[in-house]
C-alpha cells in the first residue's frame, strides 16, 4: 500500500508557517500500538512529523486508530494493557523515552490533550476553578489570588464570560458546550508546544463545532503551539488545518496539503471519506452511497492506487 508524504512543516493557507532550522517538534517513526488480546495491531508502524506551529489534522473513520495513534504519542495509555513500541519518537529534538515497568501512563512533556468526552473527562467532583489552578500550579508557583486571576482571564479567552459562576461549578452543571471550552482552556493553560485535540466537535452541532475549531486555530496560533487534530469529519479538518494524515486499518495511508485535499487524493479511501459526505444534492436520493460503495467505485478508476 503507497503512502504518499508532504515535508514536514509543509503548510498552506492564511496561517502559513516556515519550518525552523531547528527541525520539526515532532518525529514519529514506525510507530505500532497493540492491545492485550487483539488479533491486529491497532497502529501499525505509522510515520509521520509535525512542525513547529503547523495544524495538522488526522482523519479516519471510527476504529481506524486515530485517537489510539494520538494517546499513544502524548503518553496516555496504560503500559499494562498496551504494547507501544517505534523505531523512534522525537519530541522538540529529544528522544521520548518510557521507564521501563511502568504501570501507569506517562504522559510526555510539553504536550497535551483535548478529550473526546469533556463530561467523563473531566473531574466530576472539583470545581472547575480548582482543576485549573492545578494545571496552572504545575507550571507556576503561584498564590491562590493570582491563580484564580489566570484561571478567570482562560475562561475568558475561551469564550466563557460569567468566569466566576464557572470557576465555582462542577461539569455537570455546565452545558456539553461549556464543557468543551473548559477542556480546551485546561489543555492550553500550561502552554504547552502541542495540542492533541480528540474529537473535539463530536458532541457539538455543526455552529458549535465550526466555532470550536475556530477557537483552537486562534488560541494554538497566537501561543505558538503546534495542533494535532483527531477527526472523522474530513471536510471540517481540510478547513481548519495546513495538512491532512488520512488512516485506515491502524495505518496512515496518504498525507495531503488541506486545501488541495479534494484535487490530490488519491487513495480510494481518502477519495471515499471525501466523497460520502451527504449534500443537497443527494436529496432526491432514495439511499446514500456508503463509504465502501465508493471506494469501489474508485479502486476500480484508479487499480493503480489499490495495487500500491
Amino acid at each position: 500500500m503507497t503512502t504518499s508524504t508532504l515535508p514536514v512543516g509543509s503548510v498552506t493557507g492564511a496561517a502559513e508557517v516556515s519550518e525552523p532550522s531547528a527541525g520539526p517538534l515532532l518525529e514519529v517513526e514506525d510507530l505500532t500500538v497493540r492491545y492485550a488480546g487483539a488479533a491486529d495491531p491497532a497502529v501499525r508502524s505509522a510515520t509521520f512529523g509535525i512542525g513547529r506551529g503547523e495544524r495538522v489534522a488526522l482523519v479516519g473513520e471510527s476504529g481506524s486508530g486515530k485517537s489510539t495513534l494520538g494517546m499513544a504519542v502524548a503518553g496516555f495509555l496504560t503500559p499494562a494493557g498496551v504494547e507501544v513500541t517505534a523505531e523512534r519518537i522525537a519530541f522538540d529534538g529529544e528522544p521520548v523515552v518510557r521507564p521501563a515497568g511502568s504501570r501507569i501512563p506517562v504522559r510526555t512533556a510539553g504536550i497535551s490533550m483535548v478529550f473526546q468526552d469533556a463530561m467523563t473527562s473531566l473531574d466530576p467532583v472539583a470545581t472547575v476553578g480548582s482543576q485549573l489552578r492545578t494545571v496552572l500550579g504545575a507550571v507556576e508557583r503561584l498564590p491562590r489570588r493570582a491563580a484564580t486571576a489566570q484561571a478567570e482571564d482562560w475562561l475568558r479567552r475561551v469564550g466563557l464570560t460569567d468566569t466566576r459562576r464557572v470557576l465555582r461549578a462542577r461539569p455537570y452543571e455546565l452545558s456539553g458546550g461549556m464543557r468543551q471550552r473548559v477542556m480546551i482552556a485546561l489543555a492550553l493553560c500550561g502552554r504547552p508546544r502541542l495540542v492533541i485535540a480528540d474529537e473535539p466537535t463530536s458532541a457539538l452541532d455543526a455552529s458549535l463545532a465550526r466555532a470550536t475549531m475556530e477557537l483552537l486555530q486562534e488560541l494554538t496560533r497566537d501561543l505558538g503551539t503546534s495542533l494535532l487534530i483527531v477527526s472523522h469529519d474530513i471536510h471540517l479538518c481540510a478547513a481548519y488545518s495546513d495538512r491532512m494524515f488520512v488512516m485506515y486499518h491502524g495505518e496512515i495511508v496518504e498525507q495531503l496539503r488541506s486545501a488541495t485535499a479534494l484535487a490530490d487524493a488519491r487513495h480510494p479511501y481518502s477519495t471515499g471519506l471525501l466523497q460520502c459526505v451527504p449534500t443537497l444534492d443527494d436529496a432526491r436520493r432514495d439511499t446514500l452511497p456508503t463509504l465502501d460503495e465508493v471506494m469501489a467505485a474508485v479502486a476500480t478508476e484508479q487499480p493503480e492506487v489499490q495495487a500500491g
